[in-house]
């Protein structure tokens, strides 16, 4: 699979050993470690990013709202595919956008709607990032319970799609380069562990010797600014390490809201 970048969108975790309790811990607006938005491991394929852990550690509500859904609000819901393509996520991304009846999950307004300049430090680990790049991403919610983002940095162009799966109790998340010859998708698990704390682990990473995480700190209460931190593992050594900051620009463009891209 060719080097796609991980945004996002952001959200995710999957290291638990960098848990702090919450008397230990920092305050957002202490947190150290800049967010990061994709590891790339030593031989170009692709990995996400990892996010860290200095954050308030505030038990999240999600998961108890998520709970009080009934069966028949969850299956009003636009069903999820059982096997998402690159199409489907090009087709959402063409819709234009829509925040009417968003799920719990996604309406605590953590990721506001709009342009993102996205800075990026990457390295072989921690303390070496030597690689800086940054990156421009578009997101808008589609059908109540998808957030759709695009993805530019140079000549890639990524499309990617997080929801929530009630079926598996877990925030799903899938992305594919724009390019024609690359249809292969990416795809990651995902849990909020705290109000403002969301960590991602790769599920189908082209190399099994890969572990891969990601986690997300949300720190502004506008929607308007999150850290990214991505890990990368071949045998339990750290092989790329990306620590980047997520910060809103400015409203989504008209033509997002009221018609698909031309």
């Amino acid at each position: 699979m060719k080097k796609i970048v991980l945004l996002f969108a952001a959200l995710l975790v999957t290291s638990c050993d960098e848990k702090q309790s919450p008397e230990g811990s920092n305050s957002v607006g202490d947190s150290a470690e800049p967010s990061a938005d994709t590891a790339q491991p030593a031989d170009n394929s692709f990995t996400p990013p990892l996010i860290d852990a200095d954050i308030e550690r505030t038990p999240s509500n999600t998961s108890k709202k998520a709970t009080e859904l009934t069966r028949d609000e969850i299956s009003n819901l636009p069903p999820l595919p059982d096997t998402v393509t690159k199409e489907f996520i090009v087709e959402l991304w063409a819709k234009p956008h829509d925040d009417k009846g968003l799920i719990e999950e996604f309406a605590d307004g953590g990721i506001r709607e709009g342009v993102w300049k996205v800075v990026s430090k990457r390295g072989p680990r921690k303390g070496e990032l030597t690689q800086n790049s940054e990156a421009k991403m578009i997101l808008k919610t589609i059908d109540r319970r998808y957030q759709v983002w695009e993805w530019r940095e140079g000549d890639l162009l990524t499309y990617t799609v997080t929801t929530y799966d009630y079926d598996a109790s877990t925030y799903r998340w899938w992305g594919a380069s724009a390019s024609p010859e690359e249809t292969s998708i990416f795809e990651h698990s995902g849990r909020r562990y705290w109000r403002n704390l969301m960590e991602w682990k790769a599920v189908n990473h082209p190399d099994p010797e890969i572990q891969s995480t990601m986690r997300t700190t949300f720190i502004s209460e506008d929607g308007k600014r999150f850290k990214v931190v991505g890990e990368a593992k071949r045998n339990g050594e750290v092989v790329s390490y990306s620590a980047g900051e997520f910060t809103w620009q400015s409203e989504l463009p008209e033509e997002h809201r009221s018609r698909g891209l031309k």
